[in-house]
């Protein structure tokens, strides 16, 4: 794996610990040179360093001198509080032609059903794109307008004796674009996990976007 995608998987692990709102690794010959972390005041900087240890041990087998960890705080509260709304995946459909596949992906927020659908052809790459795409397309039911998911890439690389799915999105906002990554370990259902990947890549972004007047409030 190319040190650019690895440090992206590592920045989604970390990303998802509490309190942290951003990391960057920056390497120097392949080895972790610095940390820099941006997180909120809901836990201390020690804590978030012992969590960001424990977990590159844990998942990548990494250990980390808490000396080249850096913490900064800013004020609020944790984005990822007890009790916040999150989205999920009740059900993927598959099915196929002559002329191609068709992936529909079932969202549920709060018991509210969401669906998204694409196209793609016969290919594998083509399968899990279209399932991505189909889960951004139901994503995208939920927000305003002004606020877009796109798609950018979908891919499976080996982590260990383990296969990963990385999808890459952007998000689109009043002008600006946003570079997102959700990554997931496969499961039994190595589709499913793309759906699941593609969710893990939106889920700290979505309670703070505007909710389509038709969805409600988002978070």
């Amino acid at each position: 794996m190319d040190h650019v995608l690895q440090t992206d998987v590592w920045k989604a692990l970390i990303e998802r610990l509490p309190g942290v709102l951003g990391a960057e690794f920056a390497l120097e010959n392949g080895a972790v040179r610095e940390v820099h972390i941006l997180s909120d005041q809901s836990r201390g900087p020690k804590q978030i360093v012992r969590d960001i240890q424990s977990a590159m041990l844990a998942k990548f087998q990494v250990e980390l001198d808490h000396r080249i960890i850096s913490v900064a705080q800013i004020p609020g509260s944790c984005l990822r509080r007890e009790g916040q709304r999150r989205l999920v995946c009740e059900r993927l459909e598959l099915s196929a032609g002559r002329d191609g596949s068709a992936a529909v992906v079932h969202l549920s927020l709060d018991g509210s059903p969401y669906v998204g659908r694409s196209a793609c052809d016969l290919s594998a790459a083509g399968r899990m794109r279209a399932i991505a795409q189909a889960t951004v397309e139901a994503l995208n039911l939920l927000l305003s307008p002004e606020c877009r998911f796109v798609l950018d890439d979908v891919r499976r690389t080996p982590m260990g004796d383990r296969q990963a799915v990385l999808v890459g999105l952007h998000l689109k906002r009043s002008g600006k674009t946003e570079a997102l990554l959700g990554a997931c370990y496969e499961g039994e259902d190595p589709n499913f996990s793309v759906a699941l990947a593609t969710l893990d890549g939106v889920n700290r972004r979505f309670s703070t976007l505007p909710p389509s007047p038709e969805s409600g409030q988002v978070s």
